[in-house]
């Protein structure tokens, strides 16, 4: 049975290419062509949601109708534009690729080798004359770097971290603050930051974690688990913001984090999301809580922002409405929401690339390897 897909437009020579490379390994892809038979509703939605990535990152704009539909206008829906691209399959980007590993939109080309299970067997050049694949470096193993499992080692790749397709929408910023209380500063202070948010133009949604409860203390598909995680997934980048509670982080705030589990299937709703922390405090300036979502943001693999926000003696800084009073507190308040709105546009699109690892692509192949091996005898 194959376990490769390529949705192909022999018209394009990126498309081409990448069909070029999977054959390169010796496997013989599935080959769709998705202009002659296009993929029906339920499978376009799989393909957008195995991907990962917003429906508006697989549009092609290029050789399409995309300027004379107006599709560049922030008003259509995802549903939406999935009917248009159902309608005019030449809107979908090319060529998606889905392997064992994963499922991805392959531009440039060289984003194919990331996710196919077998190593290149030869040379390979690109159509543009352009050395991919020289003929030492199949699975060559350099002298210098005796360790080094040279199919597993990539380049870092300056075009994926530049992405010719960018996202338009309003970056998304889920929010999570780290108490109930009926004038709760750290939600006050979140609900600050909201308004910032709206105003540099992301879409800001903020958690409310009343009931949600103890980690592990309910089954998952519990009704405040299932929203916070359907949040995670949708958000591209997060504010944490907490109380300093005898000298670090509430525990309803580690108990959010704690929900959000490192994978769903072969998801990880954190990954490589920009992240703002800020604190709250009854008395001085302390960033006791602040350091330790620091620590946690790294745990969940996001790219936590520089600047941060400590509000020293909160309940000055808020009048009787809950607005927060001008103040330097207030500056950086917007110093950090600035910071993180710039630092989500700037890293969504390409994301996977910044967090992907020589270590998790050799133990991914070596997994695969084992489970070939096994289903073959």
């Amino acid at each position: 049975m194959n376990d490769i897909t390529i949705y192909h437009n022999p018209e394009c020579g990126t498309s081409r290419n990448v069909l070029a490379l999977i054959r390169n390994t010796g496997d013989e892809p599935t080959v769709v062509e998705y202009l002659k038979t296009p993929p029906d509703r339920a499978a376009l939605q799989r393909l957008i949601a195995a991907m990962c990535v917003p429906v508006r990152e697989v549009l092609r704009q290029k050789g399409t109708p995309y300027d004379e539909l107006g599709l560049g206008d922030a008003k259509w829906s995802d549903d939406e534009l999935i009917d248009l691209m159902l309608q005019h399959p030449i809107l979908m980007n090319r060529p998606i690729v889905v392997t064992p590993i994963a499922t991805r939109l392959c531009r440039p080309s060289e984003a194919v080798l990331d996710i196919l299970p077998r190593p290149q067997q030869g040379a390979f050049t690109k159509e543009d004359g352009e050395a991919v694949i020289d003929a030492k470096a199949t699975v060559s193993q350099s002298p210098e770097l005796p360790n080094l499992d040279a199919a597993a080692f990539r380049k870092p790749d300056l075009q994926a971290l530049l992405p010719a397709t960018r996202a338009t929408h309003a970056p998304r910023i889920l929010l999570l603050y780290g108490s109930v209380r009926e004038r709760s500063y750290s939600r006050l202070l979140t609900e600050e930051a909201a308004r910032l948010l709206r105003a540099m133009g992301a879409e800001p949604r903020i958690y409310d974690p009343r009931g949600l409860p103890l980690p592990d203390g309910e089954p998952e598909d519990h009704p405040k688990v299932q929203e916070l995680r359907a949040l995670a997934q949708w958000a591209e980048g997060m504010v944490w913001t907490s109380p300093e509670r005898h000298g670090a982080m509430t525990g309803i705030m580690k108990s959010q984090i704690d929900w959000i589990p490192l994978t769903v299937g072969s998801v990880r709703p954190t990954q490589g999301k920009a992240l703002a922390v800020m604190e709250v405090s009854g008395g001085s300036q302390s960033f006791n809580a602040v350091n330790q979502l620091r620590v946690l943001g790294r745990w969940m693999r996001m790219i936590t922002i520089p600047n941060q926000s400590s509000v020293a003696k909160a309940f000055l800084e808020f009048d009787d409405d809950g607005r927060m009073k001008p103040s330097s507190y207030y500056e950086r308040v917007v110093d950090v929401m600035e910071e993180l709105v710039k630092f989500t546009l700037l890293t969504r699109d390409c994301a996977d690339h910044l967090v992907d690892r020589y270590s998790e692509r050799r133990e991914s192949a070596e997994a695969l390897s084992r489970r070939v091996n096994l289903r073959s005898i």
